[in-house]
């Protein structure tokens, strides 16, 4: 089935990617940009681009409502896009967000899957994608919005620094491992991680397409097949870069006094929860495969951080 596509965020890490897949499997593909990224992207050759704010309603209605198109896919929507593409879009068959599992947690059983409690809002849980998504799958409900919704996990890969046990990603962390300095950490090896590899997760919106009737009004967990543990995770960055550093251990709401731009709040609180989640979903109707584990993924990330120079 081939179909035509706008990609929204076309020159970001995860719209570069949808869009090249895209018409690497046949698709016509609209790439909307602002043109203010400054990241290395993907070839986006046979990618048809066009420049404008997909929040500007006048571009909208003006140019991208005009498009001949039947789905769309945006990597970055907000709650406000909902509304907007039910006024301005409304010929589209399919329309597909990128969420996370971030608003699943904490996790009350592993491993989570679709059916897992995640429209209140908790002390750590992403609540406003939350919204967003209540409200996209309301309209759904209500008057028929064509939408899916895909919630990836960490993702990981190249193209930005791996998630670090900071709870962010700083790049300072994996400098630090390289040269072998000390670090310090929470307590934190026991925790489960599951990563998805950012081409796995492009891979997944393009499988979309090729289930237009079956994907409508639901949601698809992203990632890799399996959690590990953040001792793992952590070892696999150490070995992978030589490194020797000694690893020391301070409670987390004290880290900071090590590190003052490490914080609680959305960084460490969320590092500390437990990411373990089902993919099967995904797998049974989407034909999702994910090629590569969270510690494939994190020594790819990190291989890009040396190549282009942030890891020397």
């Amino acid at each position: 089935m081939k179909r035509k596509v706008i990609v929204f965020g076309a020159s970001g890490e995860i719209g570069g990617r949808i869009a090249r897949l895209a018409v690497d499997a046949g698709h016509q593909v609209y790439g909307v940009t602002r043109g203010t990224n400054q990241r290395s992207s993907v070839d986006l050759s046979g990618v048809e681009m066009i420049r404008g704010d997909k929040n500007d309603e006048a571009f909208l209605r003006d140019v991208v409502s005009k498009l001949d198109f039947d789905a769309v896919i945006d990597s970055v929507p907000s709650l406000a896009s909902v509304d907007l593409y039910m006024k301005y879009l409304p010929k589209a068959e399919n329309i597909f967000f990128c969420s996370s599992t971030g608003t699943f947690v904490p996790l009350r059983y592993f491993p989570a899957d679709e059916n897992h409690p995640w429209r209140e809002e908790t002390p750590v849980n992403f609540y406003n994608q939350c919204q967003r998504d209540q409200h996209a799958l309301q309209m759904y409900a209500e008057k028929g919005f064509p939408i899916s919704i895909f919630r990836p996990t960490n993702i990981i890969g190249e193209g930005r620094v791996p998630l670090e046990l900071w709870g962010a990603r700083d790049i300072e962390f994996y400098r630090c491992l390289q040269e072998n300095r000390p670090v310090t950490i929470a307590p934190c090896e026991h925790i489960m991680v599951q990563s998805g590899y950012n081409w796995d997760l492009a891979s997944a919106f393009v499988l979309g397409l090729e289930h237009p009737e079956q994907v409508r009004g639901e949601i698809f967990i992203i990632s890799c097949k399996k959690a590990i543990m953040l001792g793992q995770y952590l070892q696999t960055a150490m070995n992978y870069l030589g490194s020797k550093s000694e690893i020391h251990h301070i409670e987390a709401e004290k880290l900071c006094t090590i590190y003052p731009e490490v914080t609680m709040r959305h960084r460490l609180d969320f590092l500390l929860e437990h990411m373990c989640l089902d993919i099967g979903k995904a797998e049974r109707i989407l034909g999702y495969a994910p090629t590569k584990t969270t510690e494939e993924g994190l020594i790819a990330a990190l291989s890009w951080c040396r190549e282009t120079g942030l890891l020397k």
